[in-house]
């Protein structure tokens, strides 16, 4: 089993945001994913994903455990938590692992249903709703309002366009992305393209693949749990 260090996560990401991406400047249909919240009006789930969100700004891997499933997907074909722990280094620093920003980051981006009875939930909701003429492999959406697309990739750069919710085209993925630490944040510049054809970097914190990291809750024997948090398609 491979270990999760600093390099393989950026390997991951870059994966997820370009492994077929074009690097061609064309324009496309301009398409907001605006952000939902299905699990809102499930006061049940809303009690349980709110100790589950204080464990993750606490980083209280103790008390996390016992709100994810034995057998937890990790993998696309890896289920259980010692390796789920192992791959994200909970099991030996907990404190230091990437785990914990990208899980917060999952989690502020809203939920979705992720079955039809509607009995278990996605996170992030763009996992579920990305429209299926704009391919996985190819775009991503922006997670905010007003994130910025910047010229250069670093946070002093000029700003080329700002974007609410939407869609962009990613491109080729660099060897060596450039790294920022960004409102507390580590993470790297993602180089796209908006539907307006400016090319431009938006930070790692504010954009989102839709085969990327998400988690999945499901209730099992009355008991709300994560059973997955895994990546790909």
């Amino acid at each position: 089993m491979k270990k999760l260090n600093t390099v393989f996560l950026t390997l991951i990401i870059l994966f997820n945001f370009s492994i077929s991406g074009t690097g061609e400047t064309g324009s496309f249909k301009k398409f907001q994913i605006i952000p939902k919240e299905d699990s809102a009006a499930d006061k049940e789930f809303a009690l349980f994903i709110s100790k589950f969100k204080k464990d993750i700004k606490e980083r209280n891997i103790k008390s996390l455990k016992k709100s994810i499933a034995p057998d937890v997907a990790f993998n696309i074909e890896e289920y259980d938590i010692e390796g789920f722990l192992k791959i994200w280094k909970l099991d030996k620093d907990a404190k230091n692992s990437e785990f914990w920003n990208e899980m917060e980051k999952i989690l502020s981006m809203g939920s979705a249903y992720y079955n039809e009875e509607k009995t278990s939930y996605a996170y992030p909701y763009l996992f579920v709703a990305f429209p299926e003429n704009y391919d996985s492999y190819e775009y991503a959406a922006a997670t905010g309002k007003k994130v910025n697309v910047r010229k250069a990739p670093s946070s002093k750069s000029p700003v080329v366009e700002t974007l609410d919710y939407e869609i962009v085209k990613t491109v080729n993925a660099e060897p060596y992305p450039k790294k920022e630490k960004i409102d507390g944040f580590n993470g790297i510049w993602v180089q796209i393209i908006t539907s307006s054809g400016k090319k431009g970097y938006i930070f790692s914190r504010y954009i989102h693949s839709p085969i990327g990291h998400r988690a999945i809750f499901e209730k099992r024997d009355n008991v709300w749990l994560m059973t997955a948090f895994v990546s790909g398609d």
